[in-house]
């Protein structure tokens, strides 16, 4: 008897089952009572294959029990992000010989492992599916044998489960992978591109099976058909939350979807008992720029005041839920005088509340200084190659400063990420500030200059938009101290985008244009202290 062994890939992300992959990966779900890799595991130890490799990569650490539980063995592929999963067969290479490629992300019916494939030949499970699908469709001659593959296709047989390879086709398909694995493209492919790229020299048959046999649960609305407890059972602090917040059942929530991934969270939409909201989970790396403590404190002092009344619950975990805010109208301070009018009240209003806690104090120079570090680990040297910027700041910030203690500017509660992006305006002339994770104790010139200094505003609109702020024509001193504050807060925002970059994350639109006000501010800046300080 053939002895056989399985890879099962387990590294990717799965963003369409946000975002509950969030907390942990697909294959560790719970669907029908089971563990969606266990089942699996169990499954094929059934077929007698106890050689079982499993290639994780996205929270890797969470599958690390299945080694002792069943004593299968682990493959590290930390590409996952950025390659496609033919590199996990690559760094599988060595055990590719009579193998089940598995997915640990499908759901058998019933074993599909123990098969009579008494020839031994290499194969791919297909079924027929009606209308559009995302899977890869496979055409096949008369002997079965796949000639033809391409991602995606309608009313055709798509591959689908389990791949079987056997020791020949093994053997061949690495020899072209590592000849190949350095070509532009190749380790960005799906493996099943890669044998298409071959099929003249890859003999893989199709085995075609039911649609019901083999269950791949691409939507969370799909687990709950085929599973009505999924939620009970999921484990999640997402629907732990929920329910305890709203006292609702989770069989209550339905219509989750993702709204956008954001700059440090991910945020998707619901609905429970026919009201829709908005829950908030916290980024990867959203702790480094993020203080909890903070903004808790501020977003409920927003609440208080009316600033944002959507808000139900934040902790400082960093989740939040609130209400959907329906009848959205674009947000344009230029087109729309009344919505500049409201955000310069709603800015006054939250600078002037006396804070009756401890909470953070955000020195916008040190923290840039501190993302700047932190970006270096992955960009080189950034305080070389920006020093003449970052030393000129660095004197600027100690005479915006002095200016302070003399001229009895105190530093305020503040928003800390202000600008269009955060303004909520409805067809009723509502009106929200929202998403105060920057939150805490800044200089009140760092809320306006977050408007300012992340669009390419002429000197008559900074004008205009200062003179908004205050409500009157600015003071000499005050005007100074504004103008002043235009390169620090550009160096904060040039900061935040090295580190968001550095972590492999979108680094912002705005990233060139804090860096242009930087320059374009600086020199001028100076100028307005150096007479009195030099």
């Amino acid at each position: 008897m053939i002895k056989k062994n399985a890879i099962i890939l387990a590294a990717g992300k799965s963003n369409r089952l946000a975002p509950f992959t969030y907390e942990k990966p697909k294959g560790l779900f719970e669907v029908k009572g089971e563990i969606l890799i266990e089942r699996q595991i169990q499954q094929l130890r059934e077929a007698g294959v106890e050689d079982i490799f499993v290639v994780i990569g996205y929270m890797k650490e969470k599958f690390f029990y299945l080694e002792e539980k069943y004593g299968i063995n682990f493959i590290i592929n930390n590409t996952y992000g950025s390659k496609g999963n033919i590199m996990s067969l690559y760094f599988a290479k060595e055990h590719l010989n009579n193998t089940f490629v598995c997915c640990a992300d499908h759901y058998f019916p019933e074993n599909p492992f123990i098969d009579n494939n008494e020839n031994n030949i290499s194969y791919r499970l297909c079924s027929y599916k009606k209308e559009k699908f995302r899977e890869f469709q496979v055409e096949f001659s008369d002997a079965d044998v796949i000639t033809d593959i391409k991602i995606g296709g309608s009313d055709g047989y798509a591959m689908v489960g389990q791949a079987y390879f056997n020791e020949k086709f093994s053997r061949a398909f690495m020899n072209f992978l590592e000849k190949e694995i350095d070509d532009f493209g190749v380790s960005s492919m799906f493996w099943e591109e890669f044998v298409s790229k071959h099929n003249n020299q890859l003999t893989l048959f199709s085995k075609v099976v039911d649609e019901e046999s083999v269950l791949e649960f691409d939507s969370i609305d799909d687990l709950r058909q085929f599973d009505s407890d999924f939620l009970n059972n999921i484990n999640s602090n997402i629907i732990t939350n929920i329910v305890k917040v709203l006292k609702c059942n989770p069989n209550d929530i339905v219509d989750i979807n993702i709204i956008q991934a954001g700059l440090t969270n991910v945020s998707f939409s619901f609905v429970v008992c026919g009201v829709k909201y908005v829950y908030r989970h916290p980024g990867g790396t959203s702790l480094n720029i993020v203080n909890r403590q903070a903004e808790c404190y501020t977003q409920l002092k927003a609440k208080e005041l009316g600033i944002d009344k959507s808000v139900i619950a934040i902790d400082e975990a960093g989740w939040k839920i609130s209400y959907f805010v329906e009848d959205i109208v674009p947000c344009d301070f230029e087109k729309y005088p009344w919505q500049l009018e409201k955000a310069m009240s709603y800015l006054r209003k939250i600078h002037e509340v006396k804070v009756d806690k401890e909470i953070k104090h955000f020195d916008l120079f040190s923290e840039a200084m501190r993302l700047i570090g932190l970006a270096c680990a992955t960009k080189g040297n950034l305080f070389v190659e920006f020093d003449d910027i970052i030393s000129k700041v660095k004197i600027l910030d100690g005479y915006i400063k002095q200016d302070m203690g003399k001229n009895g500017i105190d530093y305020v509660l503040s928003h800390g990420d202000v600008y269009e992006p955060n303004f909520l305006a409805t067809k009723d002339e509502d009106f929200y500030l929202i998403d105060w994770e920057f939150a805490g104790i800044n200089d009140p010139a760092h809320d306006i200059c977050g408007i300012l200094t992340r669009y390419h505003y002429t000197d008559e609109q900074i004008e205009f938009y200062l003179k908004a702020y205050f409500g009157r024509e600015l003071t000499p001193f005050e005007h100074r101290h504004f103008i002043g504050f235009m390169p620090i807060a550009s160096l904060y925002w040039m900061s935040w985008s090295f580190f968001k970059g550095s972590v492999g994350e979108d680094d912002g639109f705005f990233f060139l244009t804090a860096y242009r006000n930087c320059k374009r501010f600086l020199d001028r800046a100076l100028k307005l202290y150096e007479d009195e300080y030099i």
